[in-house]
């Protein structure tokens, strides 16, 4: 958090203003001034609303110092009373007098935190247990909601009414009657009062809703009608999305009926819009009684440690996909034995299991090829030569510095500065695309430094270049304002995205760009770059089935054949070497491409034969899981309780009312940002004040933040 604000001059200034102001707040006082702390106090609280709704980095800092929003509506109180024991002091109060007004006082603190209280309770009884995209659901088993006014921004809205009795204190401070504070103060335990009396109104309707099983069972009976017989399951942190994007279309493109299992909420908000269905289970144990009897087998894009509570189906058969198959320690992880396939792109992911001896049977492993990789358009020829109205475009895409320390993780702290700048200057016109890992910067403050001057150094050769027009600019806006709609069916989404491609790469024709975000995609960076230039990671494989030129760094200096050797993958790449001279590298590039045959043998050894097809080859390996898995349990799939226990809940009436086996109403489960945090109270569970009590947001309102693979 300190680092973000190191590096965000804003957020400093923003912080430095806010406590100025409380500190102003406590000069006039101490001083005894009404007037300055009648207009410190309106200064404070509407900055107060500006941090809370624009700087979110802020507001985690304040509530980590115990200092959130309701600390310091606090605080505006004790120094209103700070202010009314010091000035009437010199009045003669009487001590049952300012006894009396500090009582009136605290009824509006007291009165707030009851308010939130029951607020974080409605909200916490309300988040149900699953929630679901694409799945058609009975009206009942809609989750409440509570009323925009009670619970949209309750905490700054509480703030902004609270002003008003803190300004009429300091009003009755300077006129010495405090008859207008007790009318507000009155006034404002009414409003709270009433809204309080609503909120207890929806608490009692909601003790009166389904059971967490009556709603499982519910959902697994509405998600029968999809019959979906293989399951994508995902766990993992909002940045790493990015794992469940990459696989959709493969999965929208099998015969087999397929579904989406996710355990944390962010993803079912923030992944890419997808027809398939989507299921959010965040209990281990909601899940092992969530029953999903159709489901062959289950498709692990990383090896996390939620794997397990989905790995305990024995009825269910395991397969590790990955999120990028690349020399990288996470493609021959020891935790792979658990699976019962692991399915890698071409022979190198097999040699890959073999070389590192990690008691990965040879046949447990199946070759599927890339899948994702038949929209990425095969180039041949030679590099076109560079002039000035068409630059050589180079794309830079290095990894992340990694959970440890092993080598060769990221070339950003040990030559990406001195790359940037040698490329920026060399004699032929070139075009800087730059597009770091999402997690750049996650662990080393290294790693996150160099980013920020890298940005900086492509900012400033832009400078130079034409501007983006702003005719385009703007269709560019509009297109990104009409993929934010959360009804926006994917058909019309695709479109659209094809559209806002087109018009990206015309507005940033010739320009230096970094990218940063889901659009552009990776692959839509590949189709654009003419040169790639990369870390040892799965982006080397990938970008080899477009048949362009590849640079891999090589940022430990080991001789080209020791190098190559440990990085199979390398084999038909151009090495950068410590000293990161690319000015040699792309002068052998444009003047004949040596390397372009190995790279044609190198496809075919690190993605497979491009016939059959790769989704073919994907859709075989599946159906020959199934059939094993029928043989092995003779009708008995799935994982959960066996559905003739669920039908039996269904039957007995403890299921929701009108509930049947036949497809539901349509509609879906909304959701909010994160699980509930038990322990951490109202300013630390995203419902009180960081999430300003919001009522929860639709599923299909949000996206994430990449659609890179394991750069």
């Amino acid at each position: 958090m300190l680092r973000l604000l190191a590096r965000r001059w804003s957020l400093v200034a923003v912080l430095a203003a806010l406590g100025l102001s409380y500190s102003t707040l406590v000069v006039a006082a101490v001083l005894a001034n009404p007037l300055a702390f009648g207009v410190g106090v309106v200064f404070a609280s509407m900055l107060d609303m500006l941090v809370e709704r624009r700087f979110r980095p802020i507001v985690a800092l304040l509530r980590r110092a115990q200092f959130g929003i309701s600390h310091r509506a606090f605080g505006q109180i004790f120094l209103l009373l700070l202010l009314v024991a010091i000035t009437d002091a010199n009045r003669e109060m009487s001590r049952v007098e300012l006894l009396v007004i500090s009582l009136v006082a605290l009824a509006v603190p007291v009165c707030r935190i009851g308010y939130l209280s029951l607020l974080t309770l409605a909200q916490r009884r309300i988040l149900p247990p699953v929630e679901v995209r694409n799945v058609d659901l009975p009206e009942n088993l809609h989750p409440p909601a509570l009323p925009r006014i009670l619970s949209q921004h309750a905490a700054t809205r509480l703030l902004a009414l609270g002003l008003l009795p803190v300004l009429a204190g300091a009003y009755s401070v300077h006129h010495n009657s405090f008859r207008a504070f007790g009318v507000v103060v009155a006034l404002y335990v009414a409003i709270v009062g009433v809204a309080s009396l609503f909120l207890l109104r929806h608490l009692v309707l909601l003790s009166r809703r389904h059971t967490r099983q009556e709603i499982l069972d519910g959902v697994s009976a509405a998600l029968r009608a999809y019959r979906p017989e293989v399951v994508l399951y995902f766990s993992g942190s909002a940045s790493s999305v990015y794992q469940i994007d990459m696989w959709i279309k493969t999965l929208e493109r099998m015969p087999r009926p397929s579904m989406i299992l996710v355990r944390q909420r962010h993803a079912i908000q923030n992944m890419a819009r997808t027809r398939l269905p989507v299921v959010c289970i965040p209990s281990s144990v909601d899940l092992m009684n969530f029953a999903l009897p159709d489901a062959r087998i289950a498709l692990y894009v990383a090896n996390v440690g939620n794997n397990i509570h989905f790995l305990r189906e024995p009825r269910i058969k395991h397969v590790f996909i990955g999120h990028g198959d690349s020399d990288k320690v996470a493609s021959f992880n020891p935790f792979s034995k658990v699976y019962d396939q692991i399915w890698v792109a071409g022979p190198a992911g097999r040699d890959r299991y073999a070389r590192a001896r990690v008691g990965v049977r040879d046949e447990a492993i199946v070759e599927v090829g890339r899948p994702q990789l038949d929209v990425l358009q095969r180039w041949t020829g030679s590099v076109p030569t560079p002039t000035p109205t068409r630059p050589l475009t180079v794309l830079y895409v290095p990894t992340w510095e990694g959970w440890t320390d092993d080598d060769f993780q990221t070339s950003l702290t040990a030559m990406g500065p001195v790359l940037v700048r040698r490329l920026l200057e060399l004699p032929v016109p070139i075009r800087l695309i730059y597009k770091p890992h999402p997690l750049t910067g996650t662990r080393d403050r290294k790693a996150a430094r160099v980013d920020e001057q890298i940005r900086a150094m492509i900012e400033e050769a832009t400078r130079g270049q034409d501007p983006v027009p702003a005719e385009l600019q703007d269709r560019l806006d509009a297109i990104e304002e009409l993929l934010a709609q959360p009804t926006l069916d994917v058909a019309e989404a695709e479109l659209l995205q094809e559209e806002w491609h087109a018009t990206y790469h015309q507005a940033h024709a010739g320009r230096h760009v970094v990218v940063d975000g889901r659009l552009p995609t990776l692959f839509d960076c590949f189709n654009a770059a003419d040169v790639m230039i990369a870390d040892v990671s799965s982006v080397v494989s990938d970008f080899l089935a477009t048949g362009k030129p590849l640079v891999v760094a090589n940022p430990k200096g080991l001789s080209e054949d020791e190098f190559r050797a440990e990085f199979p993958s390398s084999a038909s790449a151009y090495l950068l070497h410590p000293d990161a001279d690319i000015a040699p590298v792309i002068e052998s590039i444009l003047n004949g491409d040596p390397l372009a045959e190995e790279r044609a043998k190198a496809r075919s050894y690190l993605l497979g034969p491009d016939e059959p097809p790769a989704q073919e080859r994907w859709n075989a390996a599946a159906e020959a899981l199934i059939a094993a898995a029928t043989r092995e349990w003779s009708g008995e799939h799935g994982a959960g309780p066996r559905w003739e226990e669920v039908e039996r809940r269904l039957k007995d009436g403890r299921a929701p009312v009108g509930l049947s086996l036949a497809a539901p109403d349509t509609g879906d489960l909304s959701d909010d940002e994160a699980e509930p945090d038990e322990a951490n109270g109202l300013e630390a569970n995203g419902l009180g004040e960081e999430g300003n009590g919001a009522l929860p947001t639709s599923a299909l309102g949000r996206r994430g933040t990449s659609d890179a693979g394991d750069v």
